[in-house]
């Protein structure tokens, strides 16, 4: 069941409805969102992934939209942020008050707690593109079918894993301990209101630059890690069919946490860079 008040939002994205049914409900100030954790938005491990549970971040901005409190304009997001607090489960109701912390004349800044059962679970922030004199935001026609290329020489396929993995669709790795590198050709699925990568998917590719170092040999491999925060500052757009790739760097490792970070880049150069800390498991 879906709780009192929340109305199933539409956002004709591939790549959100692809994520599934998202909800909103507005009380006065207050806007919230949330969605029903089910077998798609999981890792292998049978848990909320972080990339899912990125792109459901990067939806707090449009929760303001569609429920009136904001107007319906293009706004991009510039950087997202996301702490992993506890575990999400299949079956949990994730949830969110949406803060619309401050607007300036270009600029909208938003915050959220996402709480399972009232226990927070994901605490995010948001800077998005919003001014009065954007766009409307009006979806453009869907993209015509296309054969997507391979990925370039030197790459090797890379699974991604049940769940949110399978969703997103084929990576690839190039286990370069010079370069160690992941990467994704942008798939009509992947696509924002834009007609672009949309954010949440370049934040997947985000939460999978560990992978590559792991491969390349440059960190060992120490089973499941868990990432405990995750960053992107979206510095470009990135289009259907291009080839998206992050070159991931270790910054440094302690007992327990591994400190990371990737420039990704299309054949135009930088699109997004992002860090991210995750938890050594022993």
């Amino acid at each position: 069941m879906i709780p009192t008040g929340f109305e199933q939002i539409d956002v004709a994205a591939p790549f959100v409805t692809a994520f599934g049914p998202i909800y909103a409900r507005r009380d006065g100030e207050r806007v919230s969102f949330g969605f029903r954790a089910g077998a798609q938005h999981l890792n292998p491990k049978g848990l909320g992934h972080g990339g899912a549970l990125a792109t459901f971040a990067d939806m707090q901005l449009v929760a303001h939209m569609v429920t009136g409190s904001l107007a319906r304009l293009r706004a991009p997001t510039i950087s997202l942020s996301l702490d992993y607090l506890a575990p999400v489960r299949p079956g949990d109701w994730v949830e969110g008050d949406v803060g619309l912390v401050k607007r300036t004349g270009r600029l909208a800044f938003s915050e959220t707690v996402l709480t399972v059962e009232g226990q927070p679970v994901v605490r995010s922030r948001g800077m998005f593109a919003y001014s009065d004199a954007n766009l409307p935001l009006v979806p453009p026609p869907p993209p015509p079918p296309m054969e997507l290329e391979p990925p370039p020489p030197g790459y090797a396929p890379f699974n991604p894993g049940v769940g949110f993995g399978e969703l997103f669709g084929p990576m690839a790795c190039a286990a370069d301990p010079l370069r160690p590198r992941i990467g994704f050709r942008v798939a009509p699925h992947h696509l924002n209101l834009f007609g672009r990568c949309h954010g949440g998917a370049l934040a997947m590719l985000a939460d999978y630059q560990l992978a590559p170092l792991r491969l390349s040999g440059v960190e060992p491999s120490r089973g499941f890690s868990p990432t405990l925060s995750l960053h992107v500052d979206y510095l470009n757009a990135a289009n259907l069919g291009d080839w998206v790739e992050a070159e991931c760097t270790r910054h440094h490792a302690s007992g327990r946490y591994l400190f990371t970070q990737a420039l990704m880049s299309n054949s135009q150069g930088p699109v997004a860079r992002s860090t991210a800390i995750y938890a050594v498991m022993r």
